[in-house]
């Protein structure tokens, strides 16, 4: 009985003793003894979250244009790789204010008249890890000078000279003191030789961007992008992983996927969804007055558009204040000036014939202009005329531009219709001569120099939608002596003097100042517009707030 007693004891002790060393375990007031080095299960798990791979995170921008080809020594794709892709990068970058900056070139002078050096920087690596260096550079302008005709017409690029590994000189066909400027363009992005298979034919593009190429899927129209590890200038502060662009050639479709959540970017849509889209909490929408200009051109082949006063009525005729407000819808400005006034060398004191039916009705009887049969509608010294209107449909306000002008003219009795075509169509029938005007748009600072624009709209012998055969010798000499003048004030008074000759001669018309619309993911961060580049820059900060 005793024995029973004891061994009950003993029982119940044990059980105590497991309880205590139970409940010492589950409150964690004893720990069990670790070797040397080794992590407790905090520091382990602290350890694997820093490990893990970062979060996919991608940007989606829907782009305008059909993507196919990048081999951008031949200009297919430049902007999307520069600008959008951010995949390649230009010697000289042009900030917000139209000022150089140095990029993949740290510095640059001219030594003569012709002739241009321009350090590089040392510590570049293409996507493919090959050096960026003076002979990547001389190879890859020298291939697209010889790829790209109008690329000479930008530059004037003879030949490129290697002078050290990271140092080239420019060698130039004509007096052009605007190399520098020329260079910020799409089209003087430096991709790698490699770009390229050992036959010649263009296989990927490798550049030196923050973004390197992932894929591209043709039938989808889509590039895919991914941070390039060692680039240059550092991770800049942002966690995007992947960077999508879509092409949507369709404004409305682009307005639509933005709203429905599908993409996080995209630009110039119709201005007549803009007030459904400004209520709409999905989106944030933003306008940005640009560099870029809707212009007018006229077809001076035509005997009746020869006549100046012809032209000027037709110029007079025009509301450009209701066009901006009613037509456009208060995207854009009214011009001041051949081009807006943030541009540098501007005139803004060029005529610009404002609106005045009765001076227009005026001008138009003193030019042989008159109704002769009392039916409404003028005609050109007896004969019937039908004054053919002709634009592309790839900006939104083209066509709409061009329908409020043929309203306009009807106001003051002339006949005219207004045709929206492909941009193709409208080069080759530009080439042809079959029209009398064309809506188009220009970007004034394509490049960003005085001499640029001026040049693309009179320089003589050009024939395209925008210089629209006007021809006028002594403002060609105006021209070459602003491109070739390096004192910058002399320059840009030179630029002036030219607009103001060219608004005299009044071949080509500013309408209106362009306006870029983005509807973008009310969560974008880090994304601004600048209005001295070609179309529109994503910034490698774009980002997306959780």
């Amino acid at each position: 009985m005793r024995k029973m007693k004891q061994k009950r004891k003993i029982a119940l002790l044990l059980s105590i003793m497991m309880a205590v060393g139970l409940f010492t375990g589950c409150g964690k007031t004893q720990e069990e003894p670790k070797a040397d080095g080794a992590k407790t299960e905090q520091e382990v798990f602290d350890q694997t979250e820093k490990n893990a791979e970062p979060k996919e995170k991608e940007l989606r921008i829907a782009v305008s244009e059909t993507m196919g080809d990048f081999d951008a020594s031949q200009g297919n794709g430049s902007t999307i790789l520069l600008e959008i892709a951010r995949l390649g990068e230009t010697l000289v970058n042009v900030d917000n204010n139209f000022k150089l900056q140095p990029n993949l070139a740290t510095d640059w002078e001219a030594t003569d008249e012709l002739t241009w050096v321009f350090n590089l920087r040392d510590d570049v690596t293409f996507h493919d890890g090959s050096k960026f260096n003076a002979e990547a550079v001389k190879w890859w302008l020298e291939k697209t000078r010889d790829n790209m005709p109008s690329f000479d017409t930008y530059t004037h690029i003879k030949s490129v000279d290697v002078l050290d590994e990271y140092k080239v000189q420019f060698n130039l066909n004509k007096p052009f003191s605007e190399l520098p400027e020329a260079l910020t363009n799409q089209c003087a992005m430096i991709l790698s030789k490699t770009s390229f298979n050992d036959d010649g034919t263009f296989n990927t593009p490798i550049g030196t961007g923050y973004f390197r190429f992932e894929s591209f899927d043709p039938s989808k129209s889509v590039l895919t992008l991914v941070p390039y590890e060692n680039y240059w200038a550092g991770k800049p502060d942002s966690s995007i992983t992947r960077r999508v662009i879509r092409s949507i050639p369709d404004p409305s479709t682009r307005a639509l996927a933005a709203s429905n959540g599908e993409v996080d970017i995209a630009a110039d849509v119709p201005f007549s969804d803009l007030k459904g889209l400004e209520s709409d909490e999905n989106v944030r929408v933003e306008k940005f007055n640009s560099a870029r200009t809707y212009i007018y051109s006229f077809n001076l082949d035509k005997e009746y558009l020869q006549d100046l006063n012809v032209r000027k009525a037709l110029v007079y005729a025009i509301n450009r204040q209701e066009i901006v407000d009613k037509i456009l819808l208060g995207v854009g400005g009214v011009a001041k000036g051949p081009m807006m006034e943030n541009v540098p060398w501007s005139n803004q004191d060029a005529e610009m014939y404002d609106y005045d039916p009765e001076m227009a009705k005026q001008l138009l009887d003193e030019a042989g202009f008159v109704d002769s049969d009392n039916d409404g509608i003028r005609e050109y010294k007896g004969q019937e005329v039908k004054i053919k209107i002709i634009t592309d449909t790839y900006r939104p306000g083209n066509v709409l531009i061009a329908q409020a002008v043929q309203g306009y003219y009807s106001q003051i009795g002339l006949d005219s219709e207004a045709q929206a075509l492909d941009f193709n169509t409208v080069k080759a029938v530009t080439e042809e001569g079959d029209f009398d005007l064309t809506a188009s748009s220009i970007a004034s600072c394509y490049i960003p120099s005085a001499s640029y624009y001026i040049t693309q709209c009179y320089y003589s012998g050009l024939n395209t939608p925008k210089s629209a055969r006007y021809s006028n010798p002594e403002l060609d000499k105006l021209i070459d002596q602003c491109a070739a003048e390096s004192d910058q004030a002399k320059k840009y008074e030179l630029s002036r003097q030219a607009q103001a000759m060219a608004m005299e001669d009044l071949s080509t018309f500013t309408m209106a100042l362009y306006g870029a619309v983005f509807i973008l993911n009310p969560n974008i961060t880090g994304f601004d517009y600048s209005p001295a580049v070609h179309d529109f820059v994503v910034p490698i900060t774009t980002d997306i707030a959780d």
